[in-house]
């Protein structure tokens, strides 16, 4: 359970990083991955849309003094599709919040 765990939280690392402006910005070697989306600002109002949206619960935080979202892989049920489908929104309120800053 736990080695599906921390793949789940790779693929989320590795779909987030394929996005334009995203960077991981922790070494994902267990269940965490903290992610910022370019200013502090950015990454809090893509935080707080993304708990809003609810499709899953990952939390603002901050990263050696930097805005981040934190996402933390622990429930049991959790699926690749889940992994996917999560990805979906994250890119989705990205490009919301990038198109409302304009």
């Amino acid at each position: 359970m736990v080695e599906r765990f921390c793949a789940h939280a790779r693929r989320f690392a590795d779909g987030l990083s394929q996005m334009e402006g995203v960077r991981v910005v922790n070494d994902v070697v267990f269940t965490q991955v903290c992610v910022s989306f370019g200013s502090d600002e950015v990454t809090r109002e893509v935080a707080t849309r993304l708990l809003s949206d609810g499709t899953a619960w990952m939390t603002p935080s901050t990263w050696h003094g930097q805005a981040v979202l934190r996402i933390s892989v622990s429930n049991w049920r959790t699926t690749n599709e889940d992994i996917d489908s999560t990805l979906d929104v994250v890119r989705r309120v990205l490009g919301d919040v990038i198109s409302s800053a304009r």
